[in-house]
C-alpha cells in the first residue's frame, strides 16, 4: 500500500475516496436548499407575511451564513420592527462576508461593502448606539469619498445630538459632493437654526427650496429662523405655505405651535365691543360708550366699557383673564403714536384705570374682551383720545408661547399689535 505524502494531502491533490468533491457538492446542496428558503422567503416578505419571512431568511443563513440576499433583508425586516438587536447582527454579517475576499459577493444584485456598512450604521443609529454608528459612517465614506450619503447622514446624527458644529462640517462636505443638493442646504439651514444664526439658516433655506422646490421641511425651518428673527410676516408666510395643498399639516402644526401671539386688531364688529377705540383728540367723553352715548353725560357718572380684541393665536384662558397681565395707558411712542398728539393735556382730559375691571375671553374667536371704568368729571366735560389709549397683555397662548414683544400692544388707531410702551403714570 502506498503512503500518500503529506503534502498531497495538504494540498487535496490527493482523495482516492473523493472525500473532497464529496464535501464541494454537499456545500453546493446546502447552498442550493438556502436559496429555495431565500426564494420562499421572498414570497413571505412580498405578501407582508414577515413572520414567515424572517423564519425562511434564517433556515436560508443556517445553511449558507454567507448568502448576502438573507442577511441583507433580515436586516431590513428587523430594522421595520425595531428589533435593532437582530438587525445590527444581520448586518454585521454581511459586513463580514463583504469584506473578506475569500467570502465576497460580488454578483450584481448583492450590497457593496459600502452598502452593507452604511446599513450597519443605520441600524447603530436607530438603537441610538451613536459611537458605534460614527465609526460606521465614517467608515462608509472612506471606502468611497464620493458618496455623500455616508457623511450627510452622519450630520444628521450630530445635528440630533445638538452637535451643531460639528454636524456643520458634515454638512460642508457634503456640499463639495453635491453641490446642487437641496436637501444639503435645508441640513445647513437645520444646524443655523439651531446655533441660533437665524439669518444665515434664511439664506441657506432660500437656496434649499431654489433647489427643490415644494419642500415643506424647508419652509417649516424658514419659518423657524424668520421666528427667531422676529419677522412675524415671514413666519405667517411660511405658516400659510404649510396649511396649503402642497403643504404638510403636521409641520403647520409644530411651526404654529412656536409662532409668538400677536395681538390682531379690535373688533368693532362685535357687539360686545362698547368703546369707540378710533376717535382722535378732544372727543367728549360721553360720545365714546357706543352701548348709550348718555351714561357718561351725567356729572361724576361712571361706566364700564369694553374693548374687544382679536388675537393671532389660541390664548391660555387662566392667563389671558388675568387683569394682571393687563395694562391701560396712553401712547408715548412713535410706535402707538403720541396721546392727544403730543399738545399738553388739559385738566379736562379723562383718566383711565391703568388695570381693566375683568377679561372675558372666546377661544372660538380667538378675542378677549376687555372690561374698565370710565369716570366723568365733576363738570360733565371730561374729554379722551381714544385712538391713542394703548392695551398691552403680557401673558401666554395655550401652546405656552409667550407674546411677541413686537406685536403685544394695540390702540384704536392701529391695524395691528405693536411693541410694549411705557404706562403713563
Amino acid at each position: 500500500m502506498n503512503t500518500p505524502n503529506w503534502m498531497d494531502v495538504f494540498n487535496n491533490s490527493y482523495d482516492p475516496m473523493g472525500l473532497t468533491s464529496a464535501a464541494q457538492n454537499a456545500q453546493s446542496n446546502r447552498q442550493q436548499i438556502a436559496q429555495y428558503a431565500v426564494a420562499q422567503a421572498a414570497n413571505y416578505y412580498s405578501a407582508g407575511k414577515n413572520t414567515q419571512a424572517i423564519a425562511a431568511f434564517k433556515r436560508a443563513t443556517a445553511l449558507d451564513p454567507n448568502n448576502t440576499t438573507a442577511n441583507n433583508y433580515l436586516g431590513q425586516i428587523y430594522m421595520a420592527q425595531g428589533d435593532n438587536a437582530n438587525a445590527i447582527k444581520s448586518y454585521q454579517q454581511l459586513v463580514r462576508i463583504q469584506s473578506n475576499p475569500a467570502t465576497k459577493d460580488t454578483s450584481t444584485n448583492a450590497p457593496t461593502l459600502e452598502a452593507a456598512t452604511i446599513s450597519l450604521a443605520n441600524a447603530y443609529l436607530q438603537a441610538k448606539q451613536y459611537d458605534q454608528s460614527e465609526k460606521q459612517f465614517l467608515a462608509a465614506a472612506k471606502l468611497n469619498p464620493k458618496d455623500p450619503v455616508p457623511v450627510y447622514t452622519l450630520g444628521q446624527q450630530y445635528l440630533s445630538q445638538g452637535k451643531n458644529s460639528q454636524a456643520m462640517a458634515m454638512f460642508q462636505k457634503t456640499l463639495k459632493i453635491s453641490p446642487n443638493d437641496g436637501n444639503v442646504y435645508y441640513a445647513m439651514g437645520s444646524a443655523y437654526n439651531a446655533e441660533g444664526k437665524y439669518s444665515d439658516a434664511v439664506t441657506a433655506l432660500k437656496k434649499s427650496m431654489l433647489l427643490k422646490p415644494n419642500f415643506p421641511s424647508s419652509n417649516y425651518e424658514l419659518g423657524v429662523a424668520y421666528n427667531g428673527l422676529g419677522d412675524s410676516q415671514g413666519v405667517q408666510q411660511q405658516l400659510a405655505i404649510l396649511q396649503g395643498s402642497n403643504g404638510d399639516t403636521s409641520l403647520a402644526s409644530q411651526l404654529g405651535a412656536i409662532i409668538k401671539p400677536q395681538m390682531s386688531n379690535i373688533d368693532y364688529t362685535n357687539t360686545a365691543n362698547t368703546f369707540l377705540a378710533n376717535a382722535g383728540p378732544g372727543t367728549p367723553l360721553w360720545a365714546v360708550d357706543t352701548a348709550s352715548y348718555t351714561a357718561l353725560a351725567a356729572k361724576n357718572s361712571s361706566v364700564t366699557v369694553s374693548a374687544v380684541i382679536q388675537f393671532s393665536s389660541d390664548m391660555d384662558i387662566s392667563d389671558i383673564t388675568n387683569v394682571a397681565n393687563w395694562s391701560i395707558s396712553r401712547g408715548n411712542t412713535p410706535g402707538s403714536g403720541f396721546y392727544n398728539y403730543s399738545m399738553p393735556v388739559s385738566g379736562k382730559e379723562a383718566t383711565v384705570p391703568a388695570t381693566p375691571v375683568s377679561v372675558s375671553y372666546n377661544a372660538q374667536t380667538q378675542e378677549a374682551t376687555v372690561n374698565f371704568r370710565l369716570n366723568q368729571n365733576s363738570t360733565g366735560d371730561a374729554t379722551i383720545d381714544t385712538s391713542h389709549i394703548v392695551f398691552t397683555f403680557n401673558g401666554k397662548d395655550a401652546a405656552g408661547q409667550s407674546m411677541d414683544q413686537k406685536a403685544n400692544s394695540i390702540d384704536g388707531n392701529a391695524t395691528a399689535g405693536f411693541g410694549t410702551i411705557n404706562s403713563y403714570g
